[in-house]
């Protein structure tokens, strides 16, 4: 009966520490956020970033680390402007007295006046290249895709590569995205990706 307290401290303890979650390893971390820094693709980023933020193990520090990089990320790639501000504002809450705040406080401002300008010109009338600029900007990748899909215009390079980059335009025959004209380099052996199989 003397040991029976000690024995049960023991047992407490040992639950305790079977209980603590587990953390991503800092430098499996930090590697991470470096590969995804030197890609050069802004949707590959994006999505990477954001698969690393549905993870249950970062630690406190590092959630606010990847959650400034997608915000970043999507500033300086114009890519989904409102996803831009709304992971600026997380970080905020997060991190209110980060030495970072003042220039993402400038950079919010900056962009939500880009997004008054684009839904400004969304409103008019645009040629196709200029519409999809505005789209990815604010986010409406999978319009754009449908649009341009639709048209049966030859999306442009740069485009074709944001569409190869999102998984709408595959290495193939099936529908391909040029249909008109001499064939451009940039579009050689591109089709849209097949619609996915309704359940």
């Amino acid at each position: 009966m003397i040991f029976r307290p000690l024995f049960l401290a023991s047992l407490i303890l040992v639950a305790a520490c079977e209980t603590v979650p587990p953390t991503l390893d800092p430098a499996i971390f930090d590697s991470e956020i470096q590969q995804i820094a030197s890609n050069p693709s802004v949707v590959s980023s994006e999505a990477r970033l954001t698969e690393l933020l549905e993870r249950t193990d970062l630690t406190p520090e590092q959630r606010i680390e990847a959650t400034f990089q997608r915000a970043e990320t999507r500033w300086n790639g114009k890519y989904d402007l409102p996803g831009a501000i709304a992971d600026y504002d997380a970080f905020l809450m997060l991190a209110p007295e980060d030495a970072r705040v003042s220039s993402i406080e400038r950079d919010k401002v900056f962009a939500a006046t880009e997004i008054e300008n684009a839904q400004r010109r969304l409103a008019g009338l645009q040629n196709i290249t200029d519409w999809f600029d505005d789209k990815v900007l604010m986010g409406d990748l999978e319009e754009g895709a449908a649009r341009y899909k639709k048209s049966g215009l030859t999306p442009t390079d740069p485009h074709l590569y944001i569409l190869r980059e999102a998984g709408y335009v595959c290495a193939g025959e099936d529908v391909p995205v040029h249909l008109h004209g001499p064939l451009p380099d940039h579009a050689v052996n591109a089709s849209w990706c097949p619609e996915p199989a309704e359940s």
